[in-house]
């Protein structure tokens, strides 16, 4: 029998026990007597209630037993110790009504929620976590190098363009003889230019990385997470490869490693410690100059370090004002000397490029990020797991290299 019906016909049975009481207190005031049937009745439903007490001791001995067995601790989440169903009943305060006055009670015999415990004899297995949708990440570096110079599209894995190399200005007038006509007849002058053809090879940045097959299909979120962070390590990549990449290997030229842009050089020597911001803010402005001296008077960027940008927006005068600004509010666009600041840890610290990248640097795309998921790696099919890959094809071309200053924050020895 199980313990719902044992509640239900103790439930039942102290109705029945109540009810034929109430019916023989009715005769006594009535007769001065029960009836022999009501007695018999009472009689019958206490037996009745006997045995199904007997029966939940024996199934409350049964349930101690299997405790035992199955090591199950006595004491659940917080010391709360983990009773059986017939120790609840016999503890309750139906029994304990039943028990004192020896009758039975219409009140139900009910198990609470709170007497399910967390314990794997209880309802351990039924409760979940609660989980929550989001999935956190750090913070995605914002891509800048890249939209600093434009793109142009190409269909061929290499890129041939013509870079000037010395240009010899001799334009003046025709002739030296004074007076009307003077100059007929006369050899214009020649100037002189020279070029070199640079061919630049399309290079592949890609990484992949692996995944189950389950994941993916149980969690398109997860999936959408690695496609994702698989694009942003390629724009990582691209910032870097972009500035610093050496040419060797895969590499691309990066502008900072092209030894054809101009050279500010360090902060002057001796410089002490407590001017170095001061002497910053001069060293960028040498390098406008220097920028403007090869005719390029549009600058479109100031590349800095987070830590060196810092410097140059708190640098104070000897009486304690920023030299620079007086407090910055709002969202007005950074600037140095009114050329725009790109702030980024893409450039190394103690560094800095300034230059226009519309005229001096061209990226040519030959394929944009892509994304691809198999299960044709290695072993993976058999594993269900798949290799997630994403890759991109282009190369950097810089025709322009005067069109770029770089230079150090470092005080020269």
């Amino acid at each position: 029998m199980e313990i719902k019906d044992l509640v239900e016909q103790l439930n039942t049975n102290s109705t029945e026990i109540k009810n034929a009481q109430d019916k023989m207190q009715k005769e006594i005031k009535a007769n001065g007597e029960a009836s022999v049937e009501t007695k018999a009745a009472i009689a019958k439903f206490e037996q009745a209630n006997t045995e199904l007490k007997e029966l939940f001791g024996k199934m409350d001995d049964k349930l101690k037993a299997l405790e035992v067995k199955s090591n199950t601790p006595k004491f659940g989440i917080d010391g709360q110790e983990f009773k059986s169903i017939g120790q609840l009943f016999v503890e309750s305060d139906v029994f304990s009504e039943i028990k004192t006055n020896n009758r039975g009670s219409n009140n139900p015999f009910t198990l609470e929620k709170k007497d399910i415990t967390s314990l794997a004899a209880s309802a351990g297995a039924l409760i979940r976590p609660d989980r929550d949708s989001r999935v956190f990440q750090n913070p995605n570096r914002p891509i800048r190098i890249r939209d600093l110079i434009p793109t142009v599209p190409t269909a061929s894995n290499a890129v041939e363009f013509m870079r000037e190399n010395v240009y010899t200005n001799n334009a003046g007038p025709q002739g030296t003889v004074t007076g009307l006509g003077g100059g007929e007849f006369v050899a214009k002058n020649k100037s002189e230019i020279t070029y070199s053809l640079v061919t630049k090879p399309v290079r592949t940045i890609a990484h992949w990385m692996a995944a189950s097959r389950q994941v993916l299909s149980d969690a398109p979120m997860l999936q959408s997470l690695i496609d994702n962070r698989l694009s942003y390590g390629l724009d990582l990549e691209s910032d870097d490869q972009l500035l610093l990449g050496d040419g060797t290997g895969q590499n691309l030229d990066g502008i900072l490693v092209d030894a054809a842009i101009n050279n500010a050089g360090e902060l002057p020597s001796g410089t002490a410690a407590a001017d170095v911001p001061a002497a910053m803010i001069d060293h960028i402005r040498k390098a406008i100059r220097i920028e403007q001296t090869n005719e390029y008077y549009n600058m479109t960027g100031l590349l800095l370090n987070p830590t060196d940008w810092e410097i140059l927006e708190t640098a104070k005068a000897t009486d304690g004002h920023y030299l620079m600004v007086s407090m910055p509010t709002g969202r007005a666009a950074e600037s140095v000397w009114r050329i725009p600041v790109v702030v980024t840890n893409a450039m190394p610290a103690d560094t800095f490029l300034i230059g226009d990248f519309n005229m001096g640097a061209v990226i040519y795309d030959r394929e944009d990020v892509s994304v691809r998921v198999s299960e044709s790696h290695s072993d993976y099919f058999v594993k269900n797991g798949v290799a997630i890959l994403a890759e991109e094809r282009y190369l950097l071309a810089i025709p322009l290299p005067k069109a770029f200053c770089k230079g150090l924050f470092t005080v020269a020895a």
